[in-house]
């Protein structure tokens, strides 16, 4: 199995998540949706990319508050 695409998405989320400070394109639901989406395969992933996929998550929600306190709320309720 190649890791290519989820790699190449994980690498893409890295670099993309600090530059929505402010109103991201497409929402915030959209993101979180992205990065969570890489979670289901975290059993067959090394501990290198669980851990990335952690600290992407950490950066996003702390962005999420930063930008919309009210929004990161309701999403971290959910």
């Amino acid at each position: 199995m190649s890791n290519y695409p989820f790699e190449s998405d994980l690498a893409h989320l890295e670099q993309i998540i600090p530059f929505l400070v402010s109103a991201p394109p497409l929402g915030w639901p959209y993101w979180r949706r992205r990065i969570l989406s890489l979670s289901p395969i975290e059993g067959r992933l090394p501990a290198g990319s669980v851990q990335r996929i952690g600290r992407l998550m950490d950066v996003f929600e702390k962005i999420e508050r930063k930008a919309s306190p009210d929004a990161a709320t309701t999403a971290t309720a959910r």
